[in-house]
């Protein structure tokens, strides 16, 4: 029988004793890449030394702004093996937002694709982070300056002073999760929450000896992380990156990869789920699909129609890319499993009591063991303490559970909206939509989206006397904000509505009909990602 995984605490002992296990078996597969177990280990070995030689040592944060490349898990685990914090970005961000984080988590390095070297320098001198390394030759259509170090040229030979091992309740990274009512918080992730989730996830995923985990998801979400590399390294198999996700080839990569197993978002699902049917589309060699929100409607079909299993899930980045989870043996189409090992969960109104079952409440969850859930919020105890009351985490998600103990995802609590698999903040749109000199005030609320989840719309009043067309609104937005944070829609109204103490009435807004509504898309201006 398949061992499903095996405990380790920290990832710096796992990369070493898996590399001795596997030796040349492949690790990390990129397109036109490979890394075996053993270069994994010794690459982060020598970019570990170079780190030391650079100054980088226990609890220092290096930011990295990187695409699926080999680059990240490298300098993933290198920065383990100094005890040392990763912060990776979203390479889509942009503008005052991607200042803020980079500001806010104060790194003393940085790695950064080259090809996001624009959105990045204009804070540079501001933030004047100590070190910079370019991935990349450094050719001529390089936007990064030739005076900033190459990440190439860091590794060396030269072995740094050994460390001890990282403990399991020392920061591994630092993940920027969206505020409601303020800016993304960055929530510090033990090695043993990493470790503690991918191990859970192996033992409901239907692995075997020759299973190859794929995802098309980017790295620097926890999604990738945990339940991709992590998943495949804990259980000696190999994990498969694409560097972004292609609905019209996506099955056709996962083959040439040699996946069994795929990791999707509801978006995805519905976007695979409306391409043309193909005689192909059940030839390649994935059997199961690891998802987060699909619908009963379309999860059979999707089975049928692909050849495959689908077992969802449900998570969040404080608590474990994935908390919930179907049982392997015992799915249930249109839920989102039970708790994983690591996690105790209830459902509760909103005087934290628990409801009966089938009653909608929040769900509440809590870990079973230390460490296994995030750490904290990074300069912002009083969130830490607002999202952890009365001994549970509050996840700001209504649910349902059955009377068997399974889960069954209702609707958001909070105001963050979920977009093509990323959650955002009204806060940061509103924020930039209010800096442009016509407008007055805004409100951002979620919409439902043709293709799952919501699209973004926002409600804007403007100054006495100003006008101001809509594309060129849109085009203010795109300018500075992150692709998938760009309204899609967009209302001009007369007031905003207030309560009494002067918050704005999102609710209203939200079910608010018959106005005049601009469409970006019908007005022909394309957001494209980075």
């Amino acid at each position: 029988m398949f061992r499903a995984g095996e405990e380790y605490h920290e990832l710096a002992t796992l990369v070493r004793a898996k590399a001795r296990r596997n030796g040349a078996k492949a690790a990390l597969r990129f397109e036109g890449r490979e890394l075996s177990y053993r270069e994994l280990d010794a690459e982060s070995d020598r970019i570990s030394n170079g780190l030391a030689a650079a100054g980088i040592g226990p609890g220092d944060r290096v930011a990295a702004l990187l695409y699926n490349t080999p680059e990240f898990p490298l300098l993933w685990f290198a920065l383990a093996k100094r005890r040392a914090v990763l912060v990776p970005l979203n390479t889509a961000l942009k503008g005052e937002i991607l200042r803020y984080e980079l500001a806010d988590c104060a790194p003393v390095g940085l790695v950064i694709d080259p090809r996001l070297w624009d959105a990045y320098a204009p804070f540079r001198e501001g933030l004047r982070i100590r070190k910079e390394w370019a991935t990349g030759p450094g050719d001529s259509g390089d936007a990064a300056p030739r005076a900033v170090a190459r990440f190439g040229d860091l590794a060396s030979d030269r072995a740094a002073e050994p460390l001890a091992p990282p403990a399991p309740s020392d920061p591994a990274s630092i993940l920027y999760t969206s505020g409601t009512t303020g800016p993304p918080k960055g929530a510090i992730i033990p090695h043993e929450q990493m470790l503690r989730t991918a191990y859970e996830i192996g033992r409901r995923s239907r692995l075997a000896p020759t299973s190859v985990l794929f995802t098309a998801l980017p790295l620097f979400h926890c999604n990738a992380q945990e339940m991709t590399a992590l998943t495949a390294i804990l259980n000696d198999l190999t994990a498969a990156f694409d560097e972004r996700f292609h609905a019209t080839t996506f099955w056709e990569t996962a083959a040439t990869m040699g996946a069994t197993h795929v990791s999707l978002l509801i978006a995805m699902v519905n976007v695979l789920f409306k391409q043309p049917a193909k005689p192909s589309d059940a030839t390649h060699t994935v059997r199961t699909a690891l998802t987060a929100g699909t619908t009963r409607a379309v999860w059979p079909e999707f089975e049928r129609r692909f050849g495959l299993t689908i077992i969802e899930l449900y998570g969040m980045t404080e608590c474990g890319c994935t908390t919930l989870m179907n049982p392997p043996d015992a799915i249930r189409v249109g839920s989102i499993g039970t708790p994983l090992g690591f996690v105790e969960a209830d459902v509760v109104d909103d005087d934290d009591q628990p409801v009966p079952a089938g009653t909608r409440g929040e769900l509440v969850v809590r870990p079973r063991a230390p460490f296994s859930m995030f750490l904290g919020y990074l300069g912002k105890p009083e969130k830490t303490v607002e999202a952890w009351r009365n001994l549970w985490f509050h996840t700001g998600d209504f649910v349902t559970r059955d009377a068997d103990g399974y889960y069954y995802f209702v609707d958001r609590k909070k105001d963050v909206i979920r977009r093509r698999g990323e959650n955002l903040a009204p806060y940061d749109v509103e924020t930039e939509i209010n800096r442009h000199p016509a407008v007055f005030e805004s409100v951002v609320v979620g919409v439902p989206s043709p293709l799952g989840e919501e699209d973004v719309k926002a409600f804007v009043q403007l100054r006495p006397g100003a006008s101001l067309a809509p594309r060129e609104l849109f085009e203010f937005c795109a300018e500075r904000l992150p692709f998938f944070m760009v309204p899609r829609y967009l209302e001009f109204v007369d007031e905003i509505p207030k309560t009494a103490n002067q918050k704005s009435q999102r609710y209203v807004l939200r079910e608010r009909r018959g106005g005049t509504q601009y469409d970006r898309e019908a007005l022909g201006i394309v957001v494209r990602k980075p």
